[in-house]
């Protein structure tokens, strides 16, 4: 009797570790996350700090999780163009991982007018081709810069502004020590402005004066520039 009643009980034993071994499964499930707000959005530079929304993260074995990110590092800086991404991590109790990112791409309104332009400038008795490059200022919103405004060589600091309306206008301002050869006035300084602007199908014309500040070489005159994007 008592090898049978042995016997029977390690038989019990057995069956109930088969019975405990095929109900246990491992948690293999990594939590979701989900991102308060869009995951992917725009900001115009300049346009004031921003704060992110943060995530949360539920688990399938335990509920809501924790989530952490790296926003304190990688927040977007609004005053610099450039696109910028956060990651969110959350993680289970038993240590499965899930990562999710939001993109933010800070940008500079006036990038419509950034390209590769070939400029036909007309002032009275000449006219000159050439090729410019429009750029956006990466710190200052609605700026843009002119690669070889006027066509003089080392002219490459004059900006425009764009309008609320949508037009650009150059303010007034000066390029030092701008054109080349080897007469007296050849290279001197120069004050910009613009006078006009309209909208092309494929670019825009701009009207403006050219004057020079140099002693003993001033004066001015007017250009007329169409600018065809490429």
């Amino acid at each position: 009797m008592r090898k049978n009643f042995f016997l029977s009980s390690l038989a019990t034993i057995a069956l109930t570790g088969i019975l405990l071994t095929g109900c246990s499964k491992d948690d293999t499930t990594a939590p979701v996350i989900t991102i308060t707000g869009s995951s992917s959005l725009e900001l115009s530079l300049n346009s004031g700090a921003w704060t992110d929304l943060g995530a949360t993260a539920e688990d399938d074995e335990d509920g809501a999780v924790n989530v952490t990110s790296d926003a304190s590092s990688t927040n977007p800086n609004t005053n610099l163009v450039g696109t910028y991404t956060i990651t969110y991590t959350a993680q289970d109790a038993a240590g499965n991982v899930e990562f999710s990112t939001r993109t933010i791409r800070v940008k500079n309104d006036a990038e419509d007018f950034a390209g590769d332009y070939l400029v036909r400038d007309t002032v009275p008795g000449f006219i000159f081709n050439y090729n410019q490059t429009i750029r956006v200022d990466s710190t200052v919103n609605n700026r843009v810069r002119f690669s070889r405004f006027g066509d003089y060589a080392n002219n490459t600091a004059i900006y425009a502004t764009k309008l609320g309306n949508g037009n650009l206008e150059i303010p007034l301002q000066t390029a030092a020590d701008i054109g080349s050869g080897a007469g007296a006035c050849d290279v001197v300084t120069h004050q910009f402005s613009s006078t006009a602007f309209t909208v092309t199908s494929n670019g825009f014309v701009l009207s403006y004066t050219d004057a020079v500040t140099t002693s003993g070489c001033t004066g001015s005159t007017t250009g007329v520039a169409t600018y065809t994007k490429q």
